[in-house]
């Protein structure tokens, strides 16, 4: 029974993102569907569970950093970019397999 209502929120999501396939709907790519789907079915994390701003923010200490589960790099600075916060690249690249292929690829200025 689980599994069926899990499915069927996946569907629901998968129904507002291709709705919203030219973007005329809203501009934030699959965050608003995900806010649609699980309206009221979902429970609020404490804020130090995600950190946000990495990409912004350089005010942001390691040990907040440390204590978090996430941490996400939005904003312009990206830690692959010439504009990264240098403070903050150690944490992307200390994960970053720079021996697969498809990274090499990418050619994200390592």
């Amino acid at each position: 029974m689980l599994e069926e209502g899990k499915n069927a929120r996946m569907e629901e999501c998968h129904y507002w993102q291709n709705l919203n396939e030219n973007r005329t709907l809203w501009k934030l790519g699959t965050l608003p569907p995900g806010l649609i789907t699980y309206y009221s079915t979902t429970k609020p994390l404490d804020k130090s569970w995600h950190v946000l701003g990495l990409g912004y923010n350089p005010s942001i200490s390691m040990d907040e950093i440390r204590n978090a589960a996430v941490v996400h790099f939005n904003g312009n600075m990206k830690p692959w970019l010439d504009i990264a916060m240098t403070q903050f690249k150690p944490l992307r690249s200390k994960y970053v397999d720079y021996e697969l292929d498809f990274v090499q690829a990418c050619n994200f200025g390592f």
